[in-house]
């Protein structure tokens, strides 16, 4: 059985996890800024809210488009970074720290195998 990673990317490469224990970060990658431009505003869920794996979490606005931030593995809200509401930018200018978006604690970690293997698979 292949370990499941605590950190990763998914979504072609847009998004990045985090894991500590169940709690999954969500955010988007340097890839997903550069695409969809400066970051204008962020549509968050609200807390306690479930997700299966795959379904729309967030909705990321930036001058050159948007984006629809995906759950990596199925689970609910913990946490949103409120933050955005005031200041969507910061997802922009930080989106490997302070820009994060979302904290989901998930029901199976081993939803989130699938992430480690994806990376040997595109290079091969």
């Amino acid at each position: 059985m292949a370990a499941v990673p605590k950190s990763g990317e998914f979504q072609e490469g847009k998004l990045w996890f985090q894991r500590k224990g169940s709690i999954v970060t969500v955010g988007l990658t340097s890839l997903a800024t550069e695409e969809v431009g400066q970051v204008q505003s962020v549509d968050l869920p609200d807390e306690e809210e479930d997700f299966e794996k795959g379904d729309v979490v967030a909705t990321v606005d930036g001058t050159n488009g948007k984006l629809e931030v995906t759950a990596p593995a199925s689970g609910f809200i913990k946490e949103v970074n409120a933050a955005l509401a005031e200041e969507p930018d910061t997802v922009s200018e930080d989106p490997l720290e302070e820009g994060w978006l979302v904290k989901i604690e998930i029901q199976d970690p081993s939803d989130l195998q699938e992430y480690a293997a994806e990376e040997d698979e595109e290079e091969g």
